[in-house]
């Protein structure tokens, strides 16, 4: 069932108040009613069952019956750094790697990418993106999403961060990145993906030297968005496997 959305200061003990667009789509188009349980988040981890007490056109009061702590996320935090896309394809990005889980995204301008953008508007429509991904899909957790920045500026950032940073590479060695037995539960791992044509030499040696592991995943050519979605995935459910092998 998808979730609403409470601002942090909106929780009050027990209960919360769900205000604006959340409390009209509970009302509007969800067509709640009084009694009715419903799931929430805040956003920030916390996740809350709630039974509905009062509804009215501009907020809705509810009883909170169930509280839980980052339900839906993941044993690592994955920092995804995507390289940007044109057009609808890096929403496509945002919306899906939120559903897989990861925990941040900061996009990179890269040498072979095409698009730029640093407008206000357009990353604050990232984040209703994201906020719509993480009600969709059970998380609990809203991703950190950065503004886009050099691709040198986000290495650097990554291997100062992380606990492991790897590149998906066009050509690169096929390996199997979520082997190194060094991360637990908690850990911060870093995924950068090129765009169309891949990173260039320069870019792949750049990370090398700054102790990013390069990988490539076999003979297909996948599209720089399909590549982010299906690599984070990966590496979030091997990652996941290799930890509760671990704990047994």
């Amino acid at each position: 069932m998808a979730s609403f959305w409470v601002a942090s200061e909106d929780v009050l003990g027990d209960r919360l108040v769900l205000r604006g667009d959340e409390a009209h789509h509970l009302h509007k188009v969800r067509r709640q009613t009084v009694d009715d349980l419903i799931d929430v988040v805040d956003g920030e981890g916390h996740f809350y069952r709630v039974r509905l007490l009062e509804i009215e056109r501009e907020q809705a009061l509810g009883e909170i019956v169930e509280h839980g702590v980052e339900v839906g996320e993941g044993p690592i935090q994955l920092v995804l750094a995507p390289a940007l896309l044109k057009g609808q394809r890096f929403d496509v990005v945002l919306e899906k790697t939120t559903e897989v889980g990861v925990s941040a995204i900061w996009p990179v301008e890269s040498e072979r990418g095409v698009a730029r953008t640093k407008s206000a508007s357009k990353i604050e429509r990232w984040h209703r993106l994201v906020r719509a991904a993480v009600k969709q899909c059970g998380r609990s957790r809203f991703p950190d999403i950065q503004q886009p920045a050099a691709f040198a500026e986000v290495v650097e950032r990554l291997v100062t961060t992380c606990d492991a940073v790897y590149m998906g590479a066009l050509g690169g060695e096929e390996t199997q990145p979520w082997s190194n037995d060094n991360i637990s539960v908690g850990a911060s791992v870093g995924l950068l993906i090129g765009p169309e044509g891949g990173f260039s030499s320069g870019e792949i040696a750049f990370a090398r030297e700054r102790g990013v592991r390069v990988f490539g995943w076999g003979e297909r050519v996948l599209r720089a968005d399909t590549a982010s979605v299906v690599l984070a995935g990966l590496l979030l459910r091997e990652y996941g496997q290799l930890i509760r092998c671990e704990k047994e």
